[in-house]
């Protein structure tokens, strides 16, 4: 069955913007990154497969620019509260996972057909 893949790619500028929007309830967060403005985000192609991601944030408490290795988990749930913020709509069913695309980090889905489908359809007759 055919595949279908979307991508959503968010700008340095957008993941700033979605990293200083975070919610404090999001899978991770707590013990992730602590309060505070963000000030930048590095994102790199990991070898083998896998993005890494660091986080620049001004730590209210300490009041020093501090850095953090972020998890997949935890940034593409915080990707997913960012698009359900601007109604950018994201498949429900789809494998999700993140990819380096230039200088900008991608939200991808891979979408497949309901191969249930193809499996109960009558076949055609042959035309004789």
């Amino acid at each position: 069955m055919p595949t279908e893949l979307r991508k959503i790619v968010f700008s340095h500028r957008e993941l700033i913007e979605a990293f200083d929007q975070r919610p404090n309830n999001l899978l991770g967060n707590a013990e992730a990154v602590p309060p505070g403005a963000v000030r930048g985000v590095h994102v790199f192609q990991k070898f083998g497969g896998g993005v890494k991601v660091l986080l620049d944030i001004e730590d209210e408490t300490e009041g020093r620019l501090k850095r953090f290795n972020l998890n997949a988990e935890f940034i593409s749930e915080l990707l997913l509260h960012y698009c359900a913020t601007l109604n950018i709509p994201v498949a429900r069913e789809a494998d999700k996972y993140l990819e380096v695309i230039g200088d900008n980090l991608a939200l991808s889905q891979k979408i497949r057909a309901q191969e249930i489908f193809a499996e109960h359809a009558v076949e055609p007759p042959l035309d004789t």
